[in-house]
């Protein structure tokens, strides 16, 4: 784990101050966490207005969905062209929801420096 034992003291002004708390509150950081990455000049994206919860029922239907056309086809042991067009959507729209999270996907490089 990366150790954290040096200490800086700077002054800012109230429009200062106002900037840091919205930028790192945008970024879903604390202004410290903010501030070293802006120093060592990594990438910091505005974390995005995402229902989570709602984005992970989505998902975990579509999953549900693609479970159900599994265990049909298994039972009648050939899988129609439908079953084939109905999955092939249902990855689509998987798809699409990751490609809607993409530009906020941290690369694992820059995962494991703040985890660290």
């Amino acid at each position: 784990m990366r150790k954290l034992n040096k200490r800086a003291h700077f002054m800012l002004n109230d429009a200062e101050l106002e900037a840091l708390k919205k930028k790192s509150a945008e970024a879903g950081m604390t202004m410290s966490a903010y501030l070293r990455k802006r120093i060592m000049e990594t990438t910091i994206r505005e974390r995005p207005n995402i229902d989570w919860r709602s984005l992970a029922d989505r998902i975990n239907t579509l999953g549900n969905e693609v479970n159900e056309i599994t265990r049909s086809v298994h039972e009648r042991g050939v899988a129609t062209e439908y079953d084939v067009k109905l999955v092939l959507g249902i990855l689509r729209q998987v798809k699409a929801e990751m490609a809607f999270l993409a530009p906020y996907a941290h690369n694992e490089k820059e995962a494991r420096k703040e985890r660290k």
